[in-house]
């Protein structure tokens, strides 16, 4: 979908927000984005991550020094290699209390490519994003899930969603520990990834299956007042 105009991701980022009933606005990542050759400076977070929130409101470029904070996530966003990741005093804490193990960090899922800039950006005003992340809650996940049955499950770190749906497969993750509370991310909520270049016939499936849900809604409504009602 290279190339593809602001205006079409502005209506895909409407219709998705309405679809899953999203109160958040969807965002795009781009990767080496063409616009961002001198970045801004943007502030200090422990992870790449907490760049998904803010946004939800505006553009941030992001380099790897933006993204140092947290070791595992640089390595799942290709800006170091694992043997670098695995050297650092944060990811031997986490290995150290065993929430995760060293197999864990070498099957996790990472961009096989070093990006120059990571940009974060309300959907709506992407011009060529390669991801979209969206914050879902269950009732929203039902939904997608609907539309995308081989939707994936990603464990941790929660970061790996990003390059699985770089490389064009749609993930949702419950969160980590970590980044969960790195972000602040309510309980009742989850982030999915999916690909930006499938995401036209991802929003045409998921209008056919939000159709399909108010028919058998209304079905089961009508069942409860006609046959379970009391008083």
């Amino acid at each position: 979908m290279k190339g593809t105009p602001v205006n079409d991701f502005a209506e895909l980022a409407h219709q998705l927000r309405d679809l899953l009933g999203l109160e958040e606005a969807p965002v795009g990542v781009t990767f080496d984005a063409a616009d961002a050759d001198d970045p801004k400076p943007v502030p200090r977070r422990p992870a790449g991550c907490c760049f998904w929130e803010p946004a939800q409101r505006g553009r941030l470029d992001t380099t790897a020094g933006d993204h140092a904070n947290c070791s595992v996530g640089s390595y799942t966003h290709g800006l170091i290699p694992l043997e670098a990741a695995a050297a650092r005093t944060d990811t031997g804490a986490l290995v150290g209390s065993g929430w995760v193990s060293e197999a864990d960090l070498v099957a996790a899922p990472a961009l096989d490519f070093t990006p120059a800039s990571i940009t974060y950006q309300p959907l709506a005003d992407a011009a060529d994003p390669q991801v979209v992340l969206a914050r879902l809650t269950p009732a929203s996940l039902m939904r997608l899930h609907s539309a995308v049955p081989g939707l994936k499950l990603a464990g941790k770190p929660q970061c790996a969603i990003v390059p699985l749906a770089q490389r064009g497969t749609a993930a949702v993750s419950p969160g980590c520990a970590v980044s969960r509370t790195r972000t602040g991310l309510a309980d009742t909520d989850m982030t999915c990834a999916l690909p930006a270049q499938e995401l036209p016939s991802i929003v045409e499936r998921l209008r056919a299956a939000v159709a399909a849900d108010h028919v058998v809604s209304a079905y089961a409504a009508a069942d409860i007042q006609a046959n379970f009602a009391t008083g």
